[in-house]
């Protein structure tokens, strides 16, 4: 048998379920497509002039064949993709990332790579998945209602004032400046209302102060941070209604939560008893990490809990504390970085069609919650 790669048209239908109406649509980008908007539609990759393959995503945003609602299915290239500033609601799916590391995750093993994305007017209700965002750029967020899920992220995500409802979750942030600026940037004017930021993992800081202003986020819950420690400062900081279910790596860093009361702080670990969590309110030391985490594994999986760790089935919710633990399976760190689609990761043909036996093609594929 002969192993093919697939298109990521295979799985594109998946994508449906996550759109609100019934009438909207999805589109395919792939910056390898011959589109040029008049005569060539990404004919090259099977687009056609009612269903053209759009070759950015800022011209898919631009097109009129695209309205909020729709999905964008950005397929991995060994190029990079440009940035885009959005003005329409959509769903943006990539095909994750660490596609070479993990298994079943991909069969072509290319991921979609974003110089920056801006969420501008118009882009409310939107939501991006799967996708790496590599400049220093990174993410910026201007309107209410927006969703960052399980992207790899080598910068920042910055969130504006008078806004609302912003979710961060899932996500893999890289420290690619080796520095100690924080995994969220925030606004000199004020913070978002309602903002979560859930089972990530995070190799920078998370420090939610402007000047002498420290914000309030609703939720900090399940994430693992393996961020630098910082001179005289606070690598955790913030104000928060629950802080739950967290692990801090880093045995020099210290945190300083709800004006260091550490009020509404519970069952996190710490690599430290001091500068960290304590021990009350159910949190625990852990100082010798080995004893938590496995002892190998890829960019992202090294970053599970051994089975009966110090941090299994313990946590708030009786699940694992830390990025893959939670109650609800579909709100836990996917590896890669996959969105919750069918995923086809090898193909078998035998590659020979008659008229009377037809062709033997043998699919592998997930599904991932």
């Amino acid at each position: 048998m002969k192993t093919t790669h697939v298109l990521m048209t295979a799985v594109i239908f998946a994508a449906s379920f996550l759109s609100n109406s019934a009438s909207a649509k999805i589109w395919r980008v792939n910056n390898n497509s011959n589109y040029n908007g008049t005569t060539l539609w990404g004919d090259n990759f099977g687009g056609t002039s009612n269903y053209p393959v759009f070759d950015q995503l800022q011209n898919a945003n631009n097109s009129n064949f695209v309205t909020s609602g729709d999905t964008l299915y950005i397929e991995g290239s060994n190029a990079n993709y440009d940035g885009v500033n959005l003005n329409k609601r959509l769903v943006i799916i990539g095909p994750g990332y660490f596609l070479t590391e993990n298994p079943k995750v991909s069969n072509d093993m290319l991921q979609a790579s974003v110089y920056n994305i801006n969420f501008y007017e118009g882009s409310e209700g939107s939501q991006l998945i799967g996708v790496y965002v590599y400049s220093g750029y990174g993410i910026d967020i201007g309107v209410s209602n927006v969703v960052i899920k399980r992207c790899k992220i080598d910068y920042d995500v910055y969130v504006s004032e008078n806004i609302t409802d912003i979710s961060i979750l899932q996500n893999f942030f890289t420290n690619a400046n080796n520095n100690t600026a924080s995994a969220v940037g925030v606004s000199a004017y004020g913070f978002p209302a309602n903002f979560v930021f859930n089972n990530n993992i995070s190799k920078r800081t998370l420090i939610l102060v402007r000047g002498s202003s420290v914000y309030t986020a609703t939720e900090c819950k399940n994430n693992v941070f393996d961020c630098p420690a910082i001179n005289g400062s606070p690598s955790i900081q913030l104000n928060v209604g629950s802080f739950q279910n967290n692990i801090l790596k880093t045995s020099t860093a210290t945190v300083s939560i709800n004006g260091g009361s550490n009020q509404n702080v519970s069952y996190n670990i710490s690599a430290s008893a001091t500068g960290q969590f304590g021990t009350g309110n159910n949190n625990k030391v852990v100082t010798n990490m080995s004893s938590l985490f496995v002892s190998s594994g890829t960019s992202d999986g090294q970053y599970k809990l051994k089975p009966n760790s110090p941090g299994s089935d313990n946590g708030s919710d009786g699940t694992d504390r830390g990025a893959f633990g939670g109650a609800a399976v579909i709100n836990r760190y996917t590896l890669s970085g996959l969105a919750p689609i069918p995923v086809i990761y090898a193909l078998n043909t035998s590659a020979v069609a008659t008229q009377q036996s037809g062709l033997s093609v043998t699919i592998s594929a997930r599904t991932i919650k």
